[in-house]
């Protein structure tokens, strides 16, 4: 299959300043990675699936303190988006599995891009590094002084102090994901601004590393899992993780997400007339058969069924697929934690041991706390009551038929 790529003065001008940024102001050992070496060179991928909400970003956070794995900083949808493979280019998320009309060997290169190991010891030269690659996905109108904060970061200047300077807020980077703008952001950026995450625990590749298994993570994935297997992963050992979660629970979440103003937003779809939304942009995932018009609870609702419903379609394209319930990483983290440690063959880590017993809190709406989504029962129920036949395959299929369980 192939799709003529479609304009993108955006786009364009974020490859243009990505391009500079990493021929030109990272460090030369992580040039020297970057011209020899693609994300397929890694001899094992972990690959955590999940919709949108699904407590996917605490799985990703807890598995990617295992010292024998390597990641990227957060979601890597973002690099997708900056080649392209998109929409406008499709009208969904969805990837046919025999679309091939992309650059590979750039997309390739281009995951590779901010991945690091993680050590104990970690290096700050490696987050500086990342911090300047990705300044050009964040903010793809700007040309900024990219050298210079560089050379400042190394230097130990705070990068809200820099930010500031330049006259962007911090609130539209790493602040953005612990508390609210006091309305919605209409600037569209390559990255959802929220994912800017990294940890203290992280230095740069080497040569070594790519025997560590890679973990990733991109809740956009449940519609891309046979084109992932067959055009990025043909000769890969790759093991899926699909994370699920009751269908409430995540509703309700991504409810939240999309009336926060914390910038989850994916899409310029046009017009949105949405009962529920003020924004102008698209939040999260943009699933086959999204609507324009409507309530943004069913919104909500297609979101979760149809990601699982993709993911439930396209497992069978991978030969280890491992299900986990976000319950019982919740109700009993250390048990479930070791299966999926077990599954992938990593063995022990004290890190990782040390992060189960104290997980982070990682892209949190609100506060925590057992059947929050009872809050709005009502709406949530209203939602459920009007679904179609794919939410009632889905949540038979993953067994949430059970309410009592819907924590």
């Amino acid at each position: 299959m192939s799709l003529e790529e479609p304009p993108s003065d955006i786009r364009d001008q974020a490859k243009q300043n990505y391009e500079f940024v990493k021929g030109e102001v990272v460090t030369e050992e992580k040039r020297s990675i970057l011209s020899e070496y693609q994300v397929n060179d890694f001899d094992s991928v972990l690959l955590i699936t999940s919709a949108p909400r699904g407590g996917s970003s605490l799985l990703f956070d807890i598995l990617r303190h295992h010292e024998g794995t390597c990641s990227l900083d957060g979601e890597h949808d973002r690099w997708y988006t900056l080649n392209g493979i998109c929409y406008p280019t499709f009208e969904s998320d969805v990837i046919p599995a025999d679309f091939e009309s992309f650059d590979r060997e750039t997309l390739l290169a281009d995951l590779l891009a901010e991945v690091g190991a993680t050590e104990r010891s970690g290096d700050q030269t490696h987050r500086v590094d990342n911090t300047v690659i990705r300044l050009p996905l964040q903010f793809p109108d700007r040309d900024l002084p990219y050298e210079e904060i560089h050379e400042e970061l190394l230097k130990g200047a705070s990068l809200n102090e820099i930010l500031e300077g330049l006259g962007i807020s911090p609130l539209q980077y790493d602040e953005y994901a612990k508390r609210d703008a006091n309305s919605p952001f209409k600037t569209e950026t390559i990255e959802d601004r929220p994912f800017v995450s990294s940890h203290s625990y992280k230095r740069s590749l080497t040569a070594d590393d790519f025997e560590r298994t890679l973990v990733l993570k991109a809740s956009g994935d449940a519609y891309r899992l046979p084109w992932i297997r067959e055009q990025l992963f043909p000769e890969t050992d790759v093991k899926v993780v699909h994370l699920t979660r009751n269908p409430a629970a995540s509703i309700n979440g991504l409810y939240d997400g999309w009336r926060l103003n914390r910038g989850f937003q994916t899409y310029d779809v046009g017009s949105l007339d949405l009962d529920g939304y003020n924004g102008s942009l698209w939040c999260y995932d943009l699933p086959p058969g999204w609507i324009r018009q409507g309530k943004l609870i069913d919104v909500c609702l297609m979101q979760w069924a149809q990601a699982h419903r993709h993911i439930l379609n396209g497992r069978d394209t991978f030969e280890n697929v491992l299900r986990v319930r976000f319950e019982d990483i919740l109700t009993d983290t250390r048990s479930t934690i070791k299966e999926i440690i077990e599954f992938a063959d990593l063995g022990e880590s004290a890190l990782l041991s040390e992060n189960v017993e104290s997980p982070n809190k990682v892209m949190t709406t609100k506060e925590p706390r057992s059947a929050r989504w009872r809050d709005r029962e009502d709406l949530v129920k209203s939602a459920l009551d009007r679904a179609d036949e794919t939410y009632t395959e889905v949540i038979e299929e993953l067994e949430y038929t059970e309410e009592s369980e819907w924590i």
